[in-house]
């Protein structure tokens, strides 16, 4: 069993709490026995996970049981989990120290990245407690990240612990979880296969019988591995929760049934999903058979395309990759309709849209002057359309920052090109700066000890780049090793990243305390050959020139905020979000100006096909989500007044696609009705669908998590934030918040992404001219979302 892990926000890192054995320490001989012996019941933080500026520390809980045997005392150290149960527990020898008895061990850090693969890494990890009576207190520091101590808390038990006895069900699953899993059997592959079979005939009765064990088999076996497909979420969006269930069933053990059959092929995504769509049309037909209410009108897509001998390139295009918009005669009884599909499949802009913010502009953090300008642009092209647009004061920086171009190099002992990237709001290069290399300090004792050995050198720190400021996420407040590496005149620090780099936020901060260490996050497979070149006693030299610049602020930023007046309720408001800042390590092209971009495209069909909605469409491009969805907040405390008439709050922030319809309410159905019927027929493949969904919903989940985007705070307000299904194979992960989120990785999206900004205006506009009341009644739980 592991003990628990620490979990940071991306990279997703987990460490600290794998004991291993004991460091040899030495004990002071003549040292009086404290009064740490006994049996304790502790609780730390043993890391934090942050989003959108909200960041929460992560407290695991253990048994501390400390024995004295003349003077000598000796720890043994064992985390809690969730049933109560312990893990194997870690002998560790204690040393007398100033600030109480230090504890110090090996431990492993292990990071797991965005290609869902652990790594680990050894590191020292200190306890130093002190008893006050029945209570203890201390810190705890994992020296090796050059972490901050975090505090130990905990209260003196009368016996040792015992963890509850667990049911002997309990006990033989949590046996069958932790032991090691091995490939798949030939009977268990035997079975998927006749599986598929069998669901064909039977797709309804296979996924009662069958789909819970398939779900968990292909969880735990390690030899068969699905890779994400399009087609999987494309299936989503079945009309009857049974056929969606049925289909879903279908298409797994399709997918599996032609990788066991076919192991050379296993790796080809393409024609795993093709066998899986086989599959599923003959599900499909069974069905159909039984019972016409499951009728698809995206899977007789799929049928006719079959038909007609271009099933492959079906298949394909659902990965939203090069796709091409044809315009098709809309079937939409209102005009508005019909000319918004017109206009959004004749003249597509939302890729010029794009173009402009993330190329012209590029990353718009909130403080910089490619926001303002951003900013600025958006309200113009707005008002260009004819739209009311105003810019909306959101709230200042305390200085502005410009990032501007950067370049790195190895001199020797080769000369190479350096893969790096720098957080924004972190210090940059006194022009062209040349220096060795040296292995960083893993303590501070170490750092003190050999601080004249850092002037003029770059620094290789431990840790692993998480995209944050080596010195604080949003205060900065250099640590102690920072504040000794600085004074001792070293030219920067360098951390290792996976790539592609993250390059989020280092702090902003004040004109009288800027940053001045640069914080350089080099490419995971550069840093390990330097650090190898050093440890063996290799000179190495590098060069950096990196031009982060600031100037004093306040500096503010404001939300764009446009509006189409209703006619007849022009007080109720359906709204439109997406935030328009982004980080700057590349230029915001996925995160979020792909959503700001579908968002005007959207706007600007309403406005050229003359809208004239019931109720008013309000778009805001806010400010500073990334810093904690401060324009959101901003907007929703100016505007407290009209939260109880907003109707739905529809954002867009996250993976470029086509969107594929949403989850509603019942009660809604009707309205929605309308919008799939005017999309009807806009592209071949791509189709909207909405999912009932009556149960009520946590209206707080997402801001009490630090998770999700701008539609959170109108959530906990009470305004229903329905989101948009999407479908395709951007690799978002793989994008966010890195240097790779450019144009050019958005732009073999266009056509998903016109389609979208199309649907976008269509639901707005469907629902903001609905003549039902659409009610926000059962929409949350009662109790958690103000009225």
């Amino acid at each position: 069993m592991h003990a628990p892990r620490l979990h940071s926000f991306h990279p997703l890192i987990y460490a600290c709490c794998v004991l291993a054995t004991a460091l040899p320490s030495a004990v002071h001989a003549n040292a009086p026995a404290p009064a740490l012996a006994g049996h304790w019941r502790f609780q730390t933080a043993t890391g934090s996970t942050s989003n959108n500026g909200v960041t929460v520390d992560l407290i695991d809980q253990g048994m501390l049981d400390i024995s004295d045997d003349g003077g000598r005392l000796t720890a043994s150290i064992a985390w809690l989990d969730e049933r109560g149960q312990l893990t194997a527990p870690r002998q560790v020898q204690g040393v007398p120290g100033p600030a109480g008895t230090v504890f110090r061990h090996a431990g492993k850090r292990v990071s797991t990245g965005r290609n869902g693969k652990d790594s680990s890494t050894d590191v020292t990890i200190r306890w130093t407690l002190q008893a006050h009576g029945d209570v203890l207190a201390g810190t705890r520091l994992v020296e090796t990240d050059e972490n901050d101590p975090k505090p130990v808390s905990g209260t003196r038990l009368k016996a040792r612990y015992v963890p509850p006895a667990l049911p002997p069900a309990a006990v033989a699953a949590a046996a069958a979880s932790e032991a090691a899993r091995g490939p798949s059997t030939p009977a268990e592959r035997a079975r998927v296969v006749q599986m598929a079979l069998e669901a064909q005939q039977d797709p309804l009765g296979v996924q009662r019988r069958d789909g819970a064990w398939l779900a968990a088999w292909i969880e735990s076996i390690p030899d068969l591995v699905l890779a994400p497909s399009p087609l999987e979420s494309w299936l989503d969006v079945a009309p009857a929760a049974a056929m969606r269930e049925a289909a879903g069933v279908q298409y797994l053990a399709s997918a599996l049934a032609f990788q066991i059959s076919h192991p050379q092929q296993a790796g080809d995504v393409a024609a795993t999903s093709l066998a899986a769509m086989e599959g599923v049309l003959r599900g499909y037909a069974t069905l159909l058979r039984q019972d016409a209410r499951y009728r698809s009108s995206k899977l007789d897509q799929a049928v006719a395309a079959r038909r007609q001998g271009r099933l492959p390139a079906f298949v394909a295009a659902l990965s939203g990759r090069h796709a091409t918009l044809a315009g098709a005669p809309a079937p939409a009884s209102d005009a508005t309709a019909r000319a918004i599909v017109a206009l959004g499949t004749g003249e597509p802009r939302v890729m010029d849209w794009l173009d402009i913010l993330s190329n012209r502009f590029g990353g718009r953090m909130a403080g910089s002057d490619a926001y303002t300008h951003a900013a600025r642009w958006t309200r113009t092209q707005l008002q260009q359309w004819g739209v009311q647009a105003e810019l909306e004061e959101a709230g200042q920086m305390p200085l502005g920052f410009n990032r501007g171009p950067w370049s790195a190099r190895m001199l020797a002992p080769v000369a190479q090109p350096l893969r790096i990237a720098t957080p924004a709001y972190t210090a940059g290069t006194r022009g062209v700066q040349q220096g060795l290399a040296i292995l960083g300090p893993a303590t501070l004792e170490e750092a003190q000890e050999r601080a004249a050995q850092f002037k003029n050198k770059w620094v290789l720190v431990g840790g692993e780049n998480s995209g944050d400021g080596r010195d604080g996420e949003f205060v900065h407040q250099p640590r102690a090793i920072t504040r000794l590496l600085l004074a001792a005149g070293a030219l920067g620090t360098i951390q290792s990243g996976e790539e592609p780099l993250y390059a989020a936020s280092g702090a902003p901060t004040s004109w009288e305390s800027l940053p001045s260490l640069p914080d350089i996050k080099l490419a995971a497979p550069q840093y390990a050959d330097i650090r190898q070149r050093l440890a063996s006693g290799e000179p190495v030299t590098l060069e950096f020139d990196i031009r982060n610049w600031f100037y004093p602020g306040p500096v503010a930023y404001h939300n764009v905020v446009a509006r189409i007046a209703g006619t007849d309720k022009p007080e109720e408001i359906v709204l439109l979000g997406a935030h328009l800042d982004s980080y700057d390590g590349g230029t915001g092209a996925a995160d979020n100006g792909a959503g700001v971009a579908s968002m005007l495209e959207a706007m600007r069909l309403l406005a050229r096909a003359n809208a004239r909605p019931r109720r008013s469409i309000v778009m805001v491009a806010f400010g500073a989500e990334e810093l904690g969805r401060k324009g959101a907040l901003a907007f929703a405390k100016q505007h407290a007044g009209e939260l109880k008439n907003i109707v739905m709050m529809l954002n867009r922030d996250g993976r470029p696609g086509a969107i594929s319809g949403m989850t509603i309410p019942t009660a809604w159905q009707p309205v929605f009705r309308r919008v799939e019927q005017a999309l009807d027929g806009v592209h071949p493949v791509f189709g909207y669908a909405t999912t009932l969904n009556d149960t009520p919903r946590d209206a707080g989940k997402a801001m009490r998590a630090g998770s999700g985007s701008d539609d959170a705070v109108f959530a906990v307000n009470g305004v229903p934030t329905p989101r948009f299904g999407m479908l395709g194979d951007f690799d978002y992960a793989r994008v966010h918040h890195t240097v790779r989120d450019t144009y050019e990785n958005v732009l073999p999206f266009s056509a998903a992404q016109q389609y979208s900004a199309i649907a976008i205006a269509l639901t707005a506009y469907t629902v903001a001219n609905a003549p039902e009341d659409i009610s926000r009644q059962g929409y949350y739980r009662a109790a958690e979302a103000a009225q």
